[in-house]
Protein backbone atom coordinates (compact mmCIF):
# COMPACT_ATOMS: atom_id res chain seq x y z
CA UNK A 1 0.00 0.00 0.00
CA UNK A 2 1.52 3.62 -0.97
CA UNK A 3 1.03 5.71 2.46
CA UNK A 4 -0.22 8.89 1.52
CA UNK A 5 -1.68 10.46 4.83
CA UNK A 6 -0.94 11.01 8.05
CA UNK A 7 -3.42 8.70 8.88
CA UNK A 8 -2.44 5.89 6.46
CA UNK A 9 0.89 6.04 8.18
CA UNK A 10 -0.73 5.91 11.90
CA UNK A 11 -2.45 3.07 10.17
CA UNK A 12 0.78 1.35 8.43
CA UNK A 13 2.31 1.55 12.09
CA UNK A 14 -0.25 -1.29 13.39
CA UNK A 15 0.71 -3.40 10.08
CA UNK A 16 4.72 -3.22 10.19
CA UNK A 17 3.71 -4.09 13.81
CA UNK A 18 1.19 -7.39 12.97
CA UNK A 19 3.48 -8.13 10.61
CA UNK A 20 7.01 -8.59 12.87
CA UNK A 21 5.08 -9.96 15.94
CA UNK A 22 5.51 -6.89 17.33
CA UNK A 23 1.62 -5.61 17.90
CA UNK A 24 1.63 -4.46 21.27
CA UNK A 25 4.30 -2.48 20.59
CA UNK A 26 3.14 -1.14 17.25
CA UNK A 27 -0.30 -0.75 19.88
CA UNK A 28 1.30 1.66 21.99
CA UNK A 29 3.33 3.90 19.44
CA UNK A 30 0.15 4.62 17.47
CA UNK A 31 -1.05 5.93 20.45
CA UNK A 32 1.59 7.71 21.45
CA UNK A 33 1.28 9.53 18.38
CA UNK A 34 -2.02 9.96 18.13
CA UNK A 35 -1.48 11.71 21.72
CA UNK A 36 1.25 14.08 20.05
CA UNK A 37 -1.09 14.89 17.45
CA UNK A 38 -4.05 15.69 19.69
CA UNK A 39 -1.79 18.00 22.27
CA UNK A 40 -0.86 19.83 19.09
CA UNK A 41 -4.49 20.16 17.86
CA UNK A 42 -5.56 21.21 21.35
CA UNK A 43 -3.24 24.13 21.36
CA UNK A 44 -3.98 25.67 18.69
CA UNK A 45 -7.71 24.81 18.52
CA UNK A 46 -9.64 28.59 18.40
CA UNK A 47 -6.38 30.08 16.71
CA UNK A 48 -6.39 31.87 13.50
CA UNK A 49 -5.22 30.05 10.43
CA UNK A 50 -1.92 30.93 8.80
CA UNK A 51 -2.02 30.90 5.18
CA UNK A 52 1.06 28.67 4.40
CA UNK A 53 2.77 27.36 1.43
CA UNK A 54 5.20 24.73 1.81
CA UNK A 55 7.97 24.30 -1.10
CA UNK A 56 10.09 20.68 -1.32
CA UNK A 57 11.69 21.89 -4.32
CA UNK A 58 12.58 25.46 -5.72
CA UNK A 59 13.53 24.66 -9.22
CA UNK A 60 11.14 24.33 -10.79
CA UNK A 61 8.96 24.85 -7.68
CA UNK A 62 6.91 22.00 -6.07
CA UNK A 63 4.50 22.43 -3.06
CA UNK A 64 3.94 19.80 -0.35
CA UNK A 65 1.33 17.29 -0.86
CA UNK A 66 0.75 13.42 0.35
CA UNK A 67 0.56 14.17 3.84
CA UNK A 68 2.44 17.52 4.16
CA UNK A 69 -1.34 19.58 3.93
CA UNK A 70 -2.46 17.48 6.78
CA UNK A 71 0.52 18.41 8.77
CA UNK A 72 -0.59 22.00 8.46
CA UNK A 73 -4.00 21.66 8.81
CA UNK A 74 -3.23 19.84 12.17
CA UNK A 75 -0.49 22.32 13.38
CA UNK A 76 -3.24 25.30 12.78
CA UNK A 77 -2.45 26.60 9.02
CA UNK A 78 -4.54 26.50 6.28
CA UNK A 79 -2.29 25.16 3.22
CA UNK A 80 -2.69 27.43 0.23
CA UNK A 81 -0.94 25.54 -1.79
CA UNK A 82 -0.97 21.67 -1.59
CA UNK A 83 -3.51 19.07 -1.49
CA UNK A 84 -4.08 16.45 0.75
CA UNK A 85 -3.35 12.83 -0.02
CA UNK A 86 -2.16 14.02 -3.50
CA UNK A 87 0.97 14.19 -5.47
CA UNK A 88 2.71 17.08 -5.02
CA UNK A 89 2.21 19.32 -7.68
CA UNK A 90 4.67 21.26 -10.13
CA UNK A 91 3.85 24.85 -9.96
CA UNK A 92 5.05 28.33 -11.37
CA UNK A 93 6.50 31.08 -9.25
CA UNK A 94 3.99 33.37 -10.54
CA UNK A 95 0.90 31.20 -9.05
CA UNK A 96 2.73 31.06 -6.06
CA UNK A 97 2.20 34.47 -5.91
CA UNK A 98 -1.28 35.67 -6.53
CA UNK A 99 -1.28 32.97 -3.06
CA UNK A 100 -0.89 35.62 -0.78
CA UNK A 101 0.76 33.14 1.94
CA UNK A 102 1.44 34.38 5.47
CA UNK A 103 4.03 31.70 5.90
CA UNK A 104 6.29 29.91 3.63
CA UNK A 105 7.94 26.78 4.86
CA UNK A 106 11.57 25.53 2.60
CA UNK A 107 11.69 21.92 3.30
CA UNK A 108 13.38 20.17 0.53
CA UNK A 109 14.69 16.59 1.83
CA UNK A 110 18.19 17.37 3.93
CA UNK A 111 19.77 19.49 6.56
CA UNK A 112 18.49 22.83 7.85
CA UNK A 113 21.97 23.96 6.17
CA UNK A 114 20.87 22.46 2.62
CA UNK A 115 17.80 24.00 2.47
CA UNK A 116 18.68 27.56 3.82
CA UNK A 117 21.43 27.37 0.70
CA UNK A 118 18.76 26.70 -1.38
CA UNK A 119 16.55 29.14 -0.29
CA UNK A 120 19.43 32.02 -0.52
CA UNK A 121 19.91 30.57 -4.39
CA UNK A 122 16.33 31.68 -4.64
CA UNK A 123 15.89 34.50 -2.73
CA UNK A 124 13.94 36.72 -5.31
CA UNK A 125 11.19 34.64 -6.18
CA UNK A 126 11.13 33.52 -2.39
CA UNK A 127 11.10 37.59 -1.01
CA UNK A 128 7.87 38.15 -4.13
CA UNK A 129 5.49 35.53 -2.64
CA UNK A 130 4.99 38.21 0.10
CA UNK A 131 5.02 35.82 3.14
CA UNK A 132 6.44 37.87 6.36
CA UNK A 133 7.07 34.52 7.94
CA UNK A 134 9.95 32.51 6.04
CA UNK A 135 12.40 29.64 7.33
CA UNK A 136 14.10 26.50 6.16
CA UNK A 137 13.15 23.73 7.99
CA UNK A 138 14.86 19.78 7.83
CA UNK A 139 13.32 17.95 5.60
CA UNK A 140 13.92 14.99 6.68
CA UNK A 141 10.66 15.11 9.20
CA UNK A 142 8.63 15.40 5.80
CA UNK A 143 9.91 13.37 3.46
CA UNK A 144 9.30 9.92 4.10
CA UNK A 145 5.71 8.24 5.69
CA UNK A 146 6.61 7.20 9.08
CA UNK A 147 6.48 8.18 12.78
CA UNK A 148 8.84 11.29 12.50
CA UNK A 149 6.41 12.72 10.40
CA UNK A 150 5.05 13.60 13.91
CA UNK A 151 7.78 15.31 14.87
CA UNK A 152 7.11 17.99 11.99
CA UNK A 153 3.97 18.22 12.85
CA UNK A 154 5.10 19.44 16.42
CA UNK A 155 7.26 22.08 14.66
CA UNK A 156 5.09 23.79 12.37
CA UNK A 157 2.71 23.83 15.31
CA UNK A 158 5.49 25.87 16.87
CA UNK A 159 6.39 27.98 13.53
CA UNK A 160 2.80 28.77 13.00
CA UNK A 161 1.84 29.57 16.48
CA UNK A 162 5.45 29.79 18.66
CA UNK A 163 3.14 31.41 21.42
CA UNK A 164 0.81 28.38 22.08
CA UNK A 165 3.40 25.43 20.62
CA UNK A 166 6.58 24.78 22.64
CA UNK A 167 9.78 24.14 19.96
CA UNK A 168 10.37 20.64 20.03
CA UNK A 169 14.56 19.66 20.40
CA UNK A 170 14.48 17.27 18.04
CA UNK A 171 14.06 19.38 14.49
CA UNK A 172 16.19 22.23 13.25
CA UNK A 173 15.11 25.35 11.57
CA UNK A 174 15.77 28.82 11.10
CA UNK A 175 14.25 32.12 9.53
CA UNK A 176 14.67 33.16 6.36
CA UNK A 177 16.63 37.11 5.99
CA UNK A 178 17.27 39.11 2.89
CA UNK A 179 20.63 38.36 2.43
CA UNK A 180 23.15 40.93 2.95
CA UNK A 181 25.18 42.64 0.06
CA UNK A 182 28.57 41.92 0.25
CA UNK A 183 30.84 44.81 -0.70
CA UNK A 184 32.43 45.53 -3.78
CA UNK A 185 36.02 44.48 -4.45
CA UNK A 186 38.04 47.43 -4.11
CA UNK A 187 35.85 49.06 -2.29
Amino acid sequence: MQVATLSEMLEEVVRQGDATGTEEDAHELRGELEGRLASVRAAVAGTGSPRVIALQRLDPPRVGGFWIPEMISIAGGEDVAGDPGLTPPNVGWGELESLRADVLLVLPDGSVQSAHAQAMEHWERIAALGATRLFAVEGSAFAEPAPRLVDGVELLGHLLHPDLVDQPGNLGYTALRAPVPRPAAGS
